[in-house]
């Protein structure tokens, strides 16, 4: 194993053994560990390892890293977002500082009419022999990479349909994760729908794959954007940032001047919210509405928020101000 290889496994195994808060910290933890590095080629390795922060409920920023599956022979890597084909080019989105791997998977499967890849952070660049098929490379692609065409769009009428199958995931998901997810009824997610004010992802074929919704609180001058969820048959897709980017569209859209914000104990939400501008805050300037926090009594954590008086729980708040931006 050459000397970057062994180096960059031992930054993976550090960020998932300790909070590594600074690039300092990590150069110190490095040179423990007999290795020493600069600055600037630590840099480069946490950016090819996909590294980015989150932050904990009490504000401070650590470094974690992008989650992957175990290999099996039809899904090579997860962290494939999009495919795009034109002509003779396809640009297939990653995760950040996934390209590499993902196209050395596209290089290995050996796909009929794909003559090479170029690869960038979280960008492949497929060429396409002149005489390729586009759609069988299209659908060789989607295959290896266990991806089905997704429609994220604003909920209709129709997709109340879909409400016990959604609370029965946010149900499940709670479960899993042993963390604070509320609890919503079949009742409330037809409400949301129905007044327009929630996201859906279905399947080409009309399978369940996602949701979020929004609700105003305060006088409409804060919106919470809640309830994500990406169904397990759908999740590595890339799903859930597409679901909370039209979520957060759809909230600037139906309230322009409110404050957006979300909590949440999910390090890759509050990633997707930092890209989109939300920043950390203490629960007190979110809003202090009742009937919003009255909405996390389903939840498992209810007596920690109750015992803090509403200042504090589990999960990190955060929070987007159009007047900010």
């Amino acid at each position: 194993m050459n000397e970057k290889i062994s180096r960059k496994n031992l930054i993976r195994s550090l960020i998932d053994s300790k909070q590594i808060h600074t690039q300092e910290e990590m150069m110190s933890e490095l040179q423990t560990n007999g290795i020493s590095v600069t600055q600037a080629t630590l840099s480069r390795d946490l950016k090819d390892l996909g590294a980015f922060k989150v932050t904990d409920r009490n504000g401070v920023q650590y470094y974690s890293l992008p989650r992957e599956s175990a290999p099996s022979p039809r899904r090579t890597h997860i962290n494939v977002d999009a495919i795009d084909i034109s002509g003779q080019l396809c640009v297939m989105k990653t995760q950040p500082g996934f390209a590499s791997p993902v196209a050395s998977s596209v290089d290995d499967a050996e796909i009929p009419g794909v003559m090479g890849t170029i690869a960038g952070d979280d960008t492949v660049l497929v060429m396409l022999r002149e005489d390729a098929d586009s759609n069988a490379v299209s659908s060789a692609l989607k295959s290896l990479f266990n991806i089905s065409d997704v429609i994220v769009r604003t909920a209709l009428p129709d997709d109340v349909r879909y409400a016990e199958d959604i609370c029965e995931e946010i149900y499940i998901s709670s479960q899993e994760r042993k963390t604070g997810i509320a609890r919503r009824t079949p009742e409330y997610i037809k409400e949301k729908i129905m007044a327009g004010k929630a996201v859906i992802a279905v399947s080409e074929d009309g399978e369940f794959a996602g949701f979020s919704y929004i609700e105003s609180w305060g006088h409409k001058s804060f919106v919470a954007n809640s309830g994500l969820i990406v169904a397990h048959k759908f999740r590595a897709r890339g799903i859930s940032k597409r679901i909370k980017e039209q979520t957060f569209h759809l909230s600037r859209t139906l309230f322009p001047e409110a404050k957006i914000f979300s909590i949440t104990t999910g390090a890759a939400v509050m990633k997707m919210n930092y890209e989109f501008g939300f920043r950390p805050v203490p629960f007190s300037e979110l809003t202090d509405d009742p009937e919003f926090w009255k909405g996390c009594e389903g939840c498992r954590h209810f007596d920690i928020l109750k015992s803090h008086d509403y200042k504090m729980c589990i999960c990190t708040g955060l929070l987007y101000d159009p007047k900010e931006k």
